[in-house]
């Protein structure tokens, strides 16, 4: 939604804020004011704000104060209804996003991010929200119809081409992993309808160091699902961005642990996200449906073929994880 600087200065007006210069900002818009630089994000749902107000306010409860939190107005409200849209407005902040290479950051990184989930942990779970989810027992009967699909579909072709080979060739080990990623969903699935609710995904520049603290932002307009989902992403992020540092990942997990600790099923729940080749099962899936790959598409699986072996080494590595973890508290 765009809306011209007179608007803006009107809105705001009820934080006595003089609005001095304006930028678009993703989900709303940076504003200089008399009071330093503030942002102005414009949310779509009363209810997904609210649940956001509630978490960030208990982040505060637990004495995280660098939070973006959502400033309160004249009026004693934290938004402005315009157009049937709401309007916050809070501290923007300028920090800088982790060092991935950096053991100590990726670990500081895992205590912030647990600490968010605490604070979730902590807050009512009531919510009108409507909460999506990747994983159900339809996912993986419908993931074992498609690769019987795919495996008939090629068998059929008179003539395969390469491409038709390759995804052949690689269909075996690939089903072999998400039958034992359905294998570990049958052990938890009734568990986690108990997890809180969260984002279903976590961008790694939601946490920011600002001076000396870690700071955690942003969230907007996001769509939520059962805890760990989040986590999933925030992890893969790191790996990926890390270069394939398993280290970083392994500082992260600490960190996370030292301030809350990962229970048996939500490590597994986290295990059987990364079991799941989710990149290449994407491109197979696109091959069903339109019975060719263009030459782009086609390089981005062979890309993602070959990466699935870093997937399997973080899997590999996350299964070591439960078992030293299980160890140390036997």
């Amino acid at each position: 939604m765009k809306v011209t600087l007179n608007q803006l200065k009107r809105l705001l007006a009820s934080y006595k804020l003089k609005v001095i210069q304006v930028q678009p900002h993703e989900n709303g818009y940076v504003v200089q004011t008399n009071k330093g630089k503030k942002l102005v994000t414009i949310w779509n749902n009363v209810e997904l704000l609210r649940w956001s107000n509630t978490w960030r306010e208990e982040l505060a409860v637990q004495g995280h104060k660098p939070v973006q939190r959502f400033l309160t107005n004249t009026n004693k409200k934290k938004y402005i209804r315009y157009q049937g849209k709401y309007f916050v407005l809070s501290d923007f902040s300028d920090g800088r996003t982790i060092d991935l290479q950096s053991k100590e950051e990726c670990s500081a990184a895992g205590e912030i991010f647990a600490k968010f989930h605490k604070a979730l942990d902590r807050i009512d779970q009531k919510t009108a929200i409507e909460i999506s989810g990747s994983l159900n027992e339809d996912y993986f009967t419908n993931g074992s119809t498609m690769i019987k699909q795919v495996i008939k579909a090629i068998e059929e072709k008179p003539n395969p081409t390469l491409i038709d080979e390759v995804i052949y060739a690689n269909l075996p080990l690939l089903y072999k992993r998400f039958r034992r990623a359905h294998q570990l969903w049958e052990g938890i699935q009734e568990s986690i309808i108990y997890f809180p609710v969260s984002f279903s995904k976590f961008q790694l520049n939601q946490i920011a160091k600002e001076e000396n603290d870690w700071y955690i932002q942003g969230g907007i307009n996001q769509s939520l699902s059962t805890m760990h989902e989040d986590t999933v992403q925030l992890i893969r992020e790191i790996y990926q961005k890390s270069k394939w540092n398993l280290q970083s990942v392994s500082s992260f997990l600490e960190g996370y642990n030292r301030q809350r600790k990962l229970s048996d099923n939500e490590l597994i729940y986290v295990l059987v996200q990364f079991a799941i080749p989710w990149d290449v099962w994407a491109h197979f899936e696109d091959y069903l449906t339109n019975d060719h790959l263009s030459e782009d598409k086609i390089e981005r699986m062979v890309e993602d073929i070959r990466n699935q072996r870093y997937w399997d080494d973080l899997t590999a590595f996350l299964g070591r994880f439960i078992d030293d973890q299980n160890s140390a508290s036997a």
